[in-house]
């Protein structure tokens, strides 16, 4: 029997919850009637099902409180109208209005993120707290940010689940030989941390002068970047490409996939170019990079959040691209363990455990 099923947060720009959600939603409409609610649906960088009703309600990311307090009675007479069976959540704010507008649906909240580390407000602690106490289930992407809901916000074991993202197996998918392109994938942002990939192709173009790093994402720091990259004479080998909605043809042509967040809650981007069969390298950041890498599939660097080596970590990073770049054997065996870890978050797997949930 289909159920009505109601996906909450704040928009279809480009993010990675914004993605889970896109994605989720355009899986479980094959099996029931699919509702999402949005506060901001002008950006609309991913696309869903035609089938999926959505609506706006623009008050629930209002600064003034009593419009928000208007945006929760909306969403609340909303779910109430289309007699919605289980609301799924994504994001502090919007976990927090899901519980509030609660009627007669199962509420499930979604932490996406590694909350202790991402250092939140004290307003929004006691929201994560809150929500964590009156919410149905807490699904967590990783068993780092659910360890993390459970030690610092009061998450209760018995309502805390991990269900991971999940990618698109590409069973057709070729180990061959690439131009010597680096890529990287996230919103332009202080904690992606891109700013130390850029620093490592200073050392990376000394032994490997065609090599590439291609940038894709928008956020606040493109004109700082774009900046750096002309001033350190880098123009040539690096570009900022913005947001692309076509990722897998930037993929397929890459050679190496490098992510430097300082956390995660488990990166899609890295899921996805372990499935086309890149090698990875990633930072030992709290949330899931070591969990996918598992110290086999990939290559871990040290953390660069709060290191005081972060110039030595750099050059190390440069080190372990120009091994893979350089180093035929390591590529190939790399790019193997990327299509061997990728099989575990199939879409199939995934997405049979939020059905069990609803």
């Amino acid at each position: 029997m289909k159920k009505n099923i109601l996906l909450i947060t704040e928009s279809l720009s480009n993010g990675g919850s914004e993605k889970v959600l896109s994605t989720l939603s355009n899986e479980l409409v094959k099996y029931h009637n699919i509702y999402i609610v949005l506060s901001n649906y002008s950006n609309k960088d991913y696309i869903i099902d035609k089938k999926i009703k959505v609506y706006e309600i623009k008050e629930l990311m209002s600064k003034n409180p009593f419009k928000r307090i208007t945006g929760i009675r909306k969403l609340k007479k909303y779910k109430k109208n289309n007699k919605i069976d289980t609301s799924i959540s994504f994001i502090t704010s919007f976990n927090l209005f899901n519980v509030l507008s609660r009627v007669n649906d199962k509420v499930i909240v979604s932490t996406r993120n590694h909350l202790s580390t991402k250092k939140e407000s004290f307003i929004a602690r006691l929201s994560t707290k809150y929500y964590n106490k009156h919410c149905d289930l807490n699904v967590c992407p990783s068993k780092s940010v659910y360890i993390d809901q459970i030690d610092n916000f009061n998450a209760n074991k018995n309502k805390t689940i991990v269900i991971n993202n999940f990618i698109n197996i590409n069973k057709d998918i070729k180990i061959v030989n690439k131009d010597n392109i680096i890529i990287t994938i996230g919103r332009l942002t202080d904690h992606k941390g891109q700013i130390h990939i850029i620093n490592a192709m200073k050392e990376v173009i000394k032994k490997v002068p065609d090599a590439k790093l291609l940038i894709l994402g928008r956020g606040p720091l493109y004109e700082y970047f774009d900046t750096y990259i002309k001033d350190n004479n880098l123009d040539n080998n690096i570009e900022l490409l913005g947001f692309k909605p076509n990722i897998p043809d930037y993929l397929k042509k890459s050679k190496v996939f490098v992510i430097t967040s300082y956390y995660e809650g488990l990166s899609n981007s890295l899921l996805e170019a372990m499935s086309y069969g890149i090698p990875v390298i990633a930072s030992d950041s709290n949330g899931g990079n070591k969990e996918v890498i598992d110290d086999k599939y990939g290559i871990l660097i040290p953390d660069f959040y709060n290191n005081h080596d972060i110039e030595d970590n750099e050059k190390l990073l440069a080190k372990e691209i120009i091994n893979i770049l350089n180093n035929k054997k390591n590529y190939e065996y790399y790019s193997k363990k990327s299509l061997e870890r990728a099989k575990d978050f199939d879409k199939n797997v995934i997405i049979k455990k939020w059905m069990d949930i609803l």
